[in-house]
């Protein structure tokens, strides 16, 4: 059968129009693939930024708490003054230690505890002082200086065998006999922490006439230099924590 002249320009007219439709949906198509790309690169660009925010968020927090903790140990002061047994001010104008009030933060982490007691018998015990601090509100060095003062920095018979960091119990002539005998270490340093905070604060049973390491010295050690001692274990455990 022969097409006519109006049948070959249907077809030529349809065919165009086919090639048309299917340029545009080829077209469409790789739009739309464009457009697939572009919200894949925004939605990768909004995560870098958001990860970017997160970070700097972090470091912003992180920057805080070093200055706070920078703030803590500039108000610790730890440096030892006075005469043996007779604690005064330090050098400058500025309070030793030892007339420093046990609940000043001290700014110290865990980690630089462990880096103290690296070697000692004290090992372990950083986050139990921290934690300490956190729940009783007495400094975590003072802690830290009087453990390793009355335990010989955890070499004493009491620690060795009693878990007793603190000679908690013990009175001149019976050291040992008298000591408490702990489940553990954590448990020893938490008591002491619990001991200062209720009996050797302002109103206990053993307040020794200000809350800092010479007013608790009174009644928690016969030696008249115990706490000048303490103080510089709590120098001695800032210099090699550090």
């Amino acid at each position: 059968m022969k097409l006519s002249f109006k049948g070959w320009q249907f077809l030529l007219i349809s065919g165009v129009i086919l090639l048309a439709v299917l340029a545009f949906s080829a077209s469409y198509e790789a739009r739309q693939a464009e457009i697939q790309e572009l919200k894949a690169e925004k939605e990768r660009q909004l995560q870098q930024m958001q990860d970017l925010k997160e970070q700097l968020n972090e470091a912003a927090e992180r920057l805080e708490e070093l200055e706070t903790m920078l703030l803590n140990l500039q108000r610790t002061e730890l440096i030892v003054g006075g005469a043996p047994g007779v604690p005064g001010p330090s050098r400058g104008g500025r309070v030793s230690v030892v007339n420093m009030p046990v609940t000043t933060p001290s700014g110290f982490s865990a980690a630089k505890f462990e880096r103290a007691f690296r070697g000692t018998g004290l090992e372990g015990i950083g986050e139990t002082l921290v934690q300490a601090e956190t729940e009783y509100g007495i400094n975590a060095l003072v802690l830290a200086g009087i453990c390793a003062h009355e335990s010989g920095w955890g070499s004493s018979r009491l620690a060795q065998d009693k878990n007793n960091l603190a000679g908690l119990g013990a009175y001149d002539g019976a050291e040992y006999s008298a000591g408490i005998t702990f489940g553990s270490r954590a448990e020893s340093v938490m008591y002491l922490a619990q001991l200062l905070a209720t009996h050797y604060a302002p109103g206990g049973k053993y307040f020794g006439g200000s809350f800092d390491l010479t007013g608790v010295g009174v009644r928690y050690a016969s030696d008249p230099a115990w706490a000048r001692k303490v103080a510089g274990c709590m120098k001695r455990i800032v210099e090699v924590g550090e």
